[in-house]
């Protein structure tokens, strides 16, 4: 993998400065309320939009692709540009309070809208555990409400950035008594999976991104169609799913008019990759999953905090005959 494509992985990209600034932010949010917070946000996203040029030019193309689109023009209202893309980054700014509201507890199931939770709710009742596919679309960690429905219930999230860790060393000091597990893995590992299986034979709920190649480059990898282009998608959420044996459902939390809608979607009652047919399943799974993506970005392109090339995401495809693999040249 050359310079060029390893300084563009979005797990590269410089998020720790984001996150010192979080935790200032955070006092300001207890002390001082949403409202300032608010304001305050407006100078720090303004730098950050001045001085991430990556993340500005990846938030430029995402809206001009999504602007080619009915929907995304409809949403957008007009064709993107400097002001639309930091509108964008304001976005990201405030659904990074809107994760403080979650793990502080100050949104809850009331503050939210459910859509197809029977889906969610029949599989906790048979007590088989389940696995959500979420992604960086919206906010996932509002799901964190979620545990309010079920007594007892426990989320276990996988991560897959090393600078994740500063995020979640400060979601547990906001809310040491969170019944959600954060496990950060560059990559689903054997300790790893099996941890994940005692968890959905207790019964538990294991989340993961299915937007996000694996930052150590060792990860299978499927291009499925995305806003008109080809983007690889990570195939490792849909060979954990063949491993949990439980009920897989896709998430999305996208918020419309001050509320989060949480929506779940039904995927695989048990996902199972027949030895013969193991790489068309998986690129079938990971193309189903680009097209649900698509479907809601496409509504709410400004909740895309994907701030990278995300058609690129570090690395140089070249599918071999018995399957897609990533390779670096």
């Amino acid at each position: 993998m050359n310079g060029e494509q390893t300084a563009s992985h979005w797990a590269r990209l410089e998020e720790r400065g984001i996150y010192l600034g979080l935790r200032i932010m955070l006092g300001a949010y207890r002390l001082l309320g949403r409202g300032v917070f608010s304001v305050l946000l407006v100078p720090v996203m303004l730098y950050f939009f001045l001085a991430a040029r990556t993340a500005r030019h990846a938030s430029q193309q995402f809206l001009a692709r999504a602007y080619e689109t009915p929907e995304g023009r409809a949403a957008l209202g007009k064709k993107p540009g400097a002001r639309a893309s930091f509108k964008h980054f304001y976005a990201f700014g405030q659904s990074i309070l809107d994760k403080i509201a979650a793990w502080t507890g100050d949104i809850t199931l009331k503050d939210v809208t459910l859509e197809n939770s029977e889906l969610f709710d029949e599989a906790m009742a048979q007590g088989r555990g389940l696995l959500l596919i979420g992604s960086h679309l919206g906010n996932m960690e509002v799901c964190r409400a979620l545990s309010r429905r079920h007594e007892g219930l426990r989320l276990n999230v996988l991560v897959h950035t090393r600078h994740s860790e500063n995020f979640s060393r400060l979601m547990r000091e906001a809310s040491p008594d969170a019944a959600v597990s954060l496990i950060q893995t560059t990559e689903v590992g054997p300790d790893t999976a099996i941890r994940l299986q005692q968890a959905v034979e207790r019964g538990e709920v294991v989340v993961i991104a299915g937007d996000r190649t694996p930052e150590s480059g060792s990860g299978r990898l499927s291009l499925a169609p995305f806003m008109g282009h080809e983007a690889p998608f990570p195939q490792g959420p849909y060979i954990l799913a063949s491993l949990l044996k439980c009920p897989v459902l896709l998430l999305f939390c996208v918020k419309h008019d001050g509320r989060y809608r949480i929506s779940f979607e039904p995927f695989a009652d048990m996902l199972t990759l027949p030895r013969a047919r193991r790489a068309e399943v998986l690129e079938d799974c990971a193309a189903r999953f680009a097209a649900k993506l698509e479907w809601h970005a496409k509504r709410a392109p400004y909740q895309w905090f994907n701030f990278f090339d995300f058609w690129r995401q570090g690395v140089k495809l070249t599918p071999p005959q018995n399957g897609p693999e990533k390779r670096g040249n």
